[in-house]
């Protein structure tokens, strides 16, 4: 049998998160809110909210005449940091998980996504790229390029993944270049059952090795206009700097929409 006493702890604490999140986004607790979302008693939902409460004194007031408890102005959370995210999650998005909702478009909807292409190599690929990565082994793969008219067999050995936003890819050695390289899992075709195990002859560098990107506001802009690229990116001093790793920068860039040079773009609005 598990740890009956640390399934009561979890539980416990995720009905003290969820009034957390409730009281932050929404303004106003009820008893009920809690009972109906945790399948608990009244008594175990009053005992929760006296629990948050004695753990955060100036979140909540309880409202006699709306019998419910409301959040003030100066709420600050003592168990997570809220994002908006999780809001539009947990009570605009009806249960159903942020990337799923813009799957369909509802005119009453109050949230819309932009939904990436999917590009996927599909899950017999994509279980045979895990494998060879988790058990270190070789693994020949169909796979085709942007530069080459049709598929070619691959052999590589698989380290890592990368998602670069939109679709994933696998650091691999490749046996043809006898280097580390990126493919993306999307253009394999095809791929056999891992092979026998393989340790590449030397380090992937260029994956273990972090740098740091310093980003500032456009020099062509103007100043109002440099302002407000600042505030929106959160800059300090008028920059901002993120580590990546150097595998990843070009797709960290790509995502800031930031031109790489040389680099043309692989799609283009058509004609109509």
């Amino acid at each position: 049998m598990g740890n009956t006493s640390n399934r009561d702890q979890w539980a416990g604490r995720e009905r003290l998160l969820f009034i957390e999140r409730l009281a932050w986004w929404k303004g106003i607790v009820n008893r009920a809110d809690v009972r109906e979302v945790f399948g608990i008693s009244a008594a175990q939902a009053s005992a929760d909210l006296q629990a948050y409460q004695e753990m955060n004194p100036s979140a909540l007031s309880y409202n006699m005449r709306a019998k419910r408890y409301e959040a003030g102005e100066a709420m600050v959370c003592v168990m997570h940091e809220p994002r908006i995210d999780e809001a539009v999650r947990l009570f605009l998005g009806v249960g159903v998980p942020v990337p799923q909702m813009a799957a369909e478009l509802r005119m009453d909807a109050r949230v819309d996504l932009v939904k990436p292409l999917i590009r996927s190599a599909g899950s017999s690929v994509e279980r045979r790229v895990f494998l060879a990565l988790e058990s270190g082994s070789r693994l020949r793969v169909k796979y085709w390029s942007v530069n080459s008219s049709r598929g070619t067999q691959r052999e590589i050995a698989p380290h890592a993944l990368g998602h670069d936003g939109a679709r994933w890819h696998v650091r691999a050695w490749c046996f043809e270049r006898e280097a580390f390289r990126d493919f993306a899992l999307s253009r394999m075709e095809s791929a056999e059952w891992p092979g026998k195990a393989f340790s590449p002859p030397l380090a992937d560098e260029e994956w273990e090795r972090v740098e740091v990107v310093e980003l500032r506001p456009n020099a062509v802009l103007d100043e109002e206009q440099r302002e407000t690229i600042i505030r929106d990116y959160g800059m300090v001093d008028g920059k901002l700097h993120v580590k990546v790793r150097a595998a990843m920068k070009e797709y960290f860039l790509a995502n800031c929409r930031i031109p790489i040079e040389g680099r043309p773009p692989h799609l283009e609005i058509a004609e109509v």
